[in-house]
């Protein structure tokens, strides 16, 4: 790689490195296998169907979809949260789940080409200019048409209102510790994360070569994508 490129594998904001914030994680998401099953429904996966996992995290996604599909590969940066996924596949007996190590930037995808990519709140790592690296190197892990599912810190709002609308957010979200993420999680995921509005991440999808088929706001700070393949 260039001396320019990005390090995508390094942490930025929480360090999953550490087991503990790998736990603290898995514990704050509140993971429901039902609601995976539900989106893996939504989206239409099933049989014949091979699915990469961008931002696996602890594996609860990606341990549903190969219990459907042809083949999945699960990509995290982090050997901490790769581990934690490992250990919670063990008994499924699912041969068709593939664990690598790697990023947006940085993973090499040694499979057949993808009908689907999913991210779940793991494209906020990198900065804009790299979103739109990253786009581009998935649009050719997919075959022609196929699709792409974002979830995401996505905001909404004007940019003139950023402070209220934070404040809001954070005040809404943030749980006492040991029952969710805190405001300080949150403050963490403000100030040294890269979150982005929509209509730049829009912008980097069309321009990349992505059709947006469906967009629907949580809030002013929540987003789903699901995007085709058109160039």
């Amino acid at each position: 790689m260039a001396d320019w490129y990005y390090d995508d594998l390094r942490q930025v904001g929480v360090d999953f490195e550490d087991p503990a914030a790998v736990e603290a994680y898995d514990r704050n998401q509140h993971t429901d296998a039902a609601e995976e099953r539900a989106l893996l429904d939504e989206l239409g996966v099933g049989a014949g169907h091979v699915v990469i996992d961008i931002g696996c995290g602890t594996g609860a996604f990606a341990i549903e979809a190969a219990g459907r599909c042809r083949a999945v590969y699960a990509v995290d940066v982090s050997a901490g949260m790769l581990a934690f996924a490992r250990r919670r596949a063990d008994g499924y007996g699912l041969a068709n789940l593939h664990f690598r190590r790697g990023g947006f930037l940085s993973y090499g995808h040694d499979g057949p080409p993808a009908d689907l990519i999913v991210s779940k709140y793991a494209f906020h790592h990198l900065p804009d200019f790299w979103k739109g690296v990253a786009l581009v190197r998935m649009k050719e892990m997919l075959g022609r048409g196929d699709r792409l599912f974002l979830r995401d810190v996505v905001f909404s709002f004007p940019p003139a209102e950023h402070r209220r609308e934070i404040d809001a957010w954070i005040a809404r979200m943030a749980q006492p510790s040991g029952e969710g993420f805190t405001a300080a999680d949150f403050a963490t995921h403000v100030r040294d994360e890269h979150s982005t509005y929509d209509w730049i991440i829009e912008g980097l999808l069309e321009r990349t070569g992505f059709r947006i088929e469906r967009k629907v706001h949580w809030d002013a700070v929540y987003m789903d994508y699901l995007c085709a393949k058109v160039a």
